[in-house]
């Protein structure tokens, strides 16, 4: 896993929403530095800022020239940020009108994303992204875009005053302990009873592989 920083002692600091990846499974871990930083000589560390021990870790790379690298890089005023098919954009309308004042709304991949675009004018919702993000603000400028601040469907987000980062468990407490009021979730195919279906390609990338692997020890 890439951690924002480390120490000689193995022990990680992750940034914004990428701390969702660090609690669970923490021992099959690798640290690996981001932006060439040099990793800091053990005690120069806030003990209390810790994300992972270094007990976890087997070992820490760092990389000289590293770049994190964006996969939907949507910012402000772009076309990707104001184009998009209008079947895809009907139905995020239709999500949109099962939301009330006061909700905690998690959003998944894919149209789920659009929901947020059509909040009614005046209602307080709060959108959480599973990733790790309570509070999800609109899309960056360009100015503000940062590699580590991304929604479920990889775009690129900003927070809000409000907004709190969190672990994956956590994350699945929130949905599945009935702490959100409503979860807009992306299908490749759904049946008249509810049931859904979705596909990944072969040796293809999957975007929400953390989603899939936890479905698959379920």
């Amino acid at each position: 896993m890439k951690a924002w920083k480390g120490d000689k002692s193995g022990n990680l600091i992750f940034s914004k929403n990428l701390t969702e990846l660090q609690p669970d499974d923490r021992h099959l871990w690798h640290g690996l530095r981001r932006r060439g930083r040099a990793t800091r000589r053990v005690g120069e560390l806030d003990p209390d800022q810790i994300h992972t021990p270094g007990i976890f870790v087997d070992r820490i790379i760092q990389g000289g020239k590293y770049e994190k690298r964006i996969e939907f890089c949507t910012v402000q005023g772009s076309a990707t940020a104001k184009k998009e098919n209008p079947i895809r954009e009907l139905m995020a309308k239709r999500a949109a009108q099962e939301l009330r004042d006061g909700n905690y709304v998690n959003l998944g991949i894919g149209i789920p994303t659009l929901v947020a675009n059509y909040i009614p004018e005046g209602m307080n919702v709060t959108l959480q992204s599973e990733n790790g993000l309570l509070g999800i603000g609109p899309f960056p400028t360009q100015e503000a875009v940062d590699p580590d601040l991304i929604n479920a469907g990889k775009q690129t987000i900003t927070t809000m005053p409000g907004s709190a980062f969190f672990s994956s468990a956590d994350s699945f407490t929130m949905i599945r302990g009935g702490h959100i009021d409503l979860a807009i979730l992306g299908a490749f195919e759904v049946t008249d009873k509810g049931d859904i279906a979705n596909w990944m390609i072969p040796g293809k990338w999957s975007k929400d592989r953390a989603e899939q692997w936890t479905l698959s020890r379920e």
